[in-house]
């Protein structure tokens, strides 16, 4: 006996009822995104979404550790994040009940669609630079009315074991409104604090499969680690998101990126086909 205790693996009829509890809970949250949401104001909507964020990761047996000084809740502010999985969206919003971007065709799929515009999504058309003017446009004002908003300039998912260069398009609202931007760093842990990749939703992997490697850990932690805010006056959207980038890969521990932001016209990475968002059936991706 070594004194360190092994967390058992989930066993099937315990997947079994946590996901029917899942099921259960998304159900309820379009029933109350349809009769709750036309009635509340906009930073109870927020709390409202913080909550079922919460309760999701409840049901999946995901906790969420929270590290570095948390910005207010309803401060004006970009937070800039690496994206490992759609896990990701719901533990940011547990902790600042931010909006988030996703790619225009999400809009028209069932459910999600419906309840990701009620949430205040900001939908982008993939390779559109009109598009992506008019999105940093919105995020920009929404940051000048109070709104928290969160974008993954990697544009697609890792494993966390490295970051992808960023996409600045998007941080370009952060220097239209002057609003600070803060790099926020997120890996998943085993119980025992160890590295683990069961959450990363990577390729064509499938949301049912990714459902189910998570439901296989009888828990998992997500860290959520906040760094220091980046003052967006006299800097360019380029600098910010190199150094967002970096904030974020030595949080890491990982060497320092070996190329700068990449510059796009719309700050999407065209390789990827599939539409991509942080909220289930279908992938969590933002791209900025």
């Amino acid at each position: 006996m070594t004194g360190q205790s092994v967390a058992p693996r989930s066993t099937p009829l315990a997947r079994l009822a946590r996901l029917v509890r899942f099921a259960g809970h998304f159900v309820r949250m379009h029933g109350e995104a349809a009769w709750t949401f036309p009635r509340r104001s906009p930073r109870e909507r927020r709390r409202l979404v913080a909550d079922w964020a919460a309760r999701t990761l409840d049901v999946l047996n995901v906790r969420v550790l929270v590290r570095g000084d948390v910005p207010w809740r309803d401060a004006p502010i970009l937070i800039v994040a690496n994206h490992i999985s759609w896990l990701d969206v719901h533990a940011l919003s547990t902790v600042n009940g931010a909006r988030f971007v996703a790619k225009s065709e999400v809009r028209d799929w069932p459910l999600v669609g419906a309840l990701a515009a009620r949430c205040g999504t900001f939908f982008i058309a993939r390779g559109s630079c009109r598009a992506a003017w008019r999105t940093k446009n919105e995020i920009a004002t929404a940051l000048q009315q109070g709104d928290p908003v969160v974008i993954f300039p990697e544009g697609t998912t890792t494993d966390g074991r490295r970051v992808r260069p960023f996409y600045p398009a998007l941080l370009q609202a952060a220097v239209d409104s002057r609003c600070a931007v803060h790099p926020v760093t997120i890996r998943y842990q085993t119980a025992g604090g160890s590295g683990n990749e069961a959450a990363a939703f990577l390729g064509d992997m499938s949301f049912a499969r990714s459902l189910l490697r998570i439901l296989r850990e009888p828990v998992m932690t997500v860290e959520v680690t906040f760094g220091r805010p980046i003052a967006a006056r006299n800097r360019t959207r380029r600098e910010l998101a190199a150094l967002a980038q970096l904030a974020i890969t030595e949080t890491l521990a990982l060497p320092p990126p070996a190329r700068p932001a990449l510059e796009s016209s719309h700050g999407i990475d065209s390789s990827r086909s599939r539409p991509r968002i942080g909220l289930p059936p279908s992938r969590a991706a933002a791209p900025a």
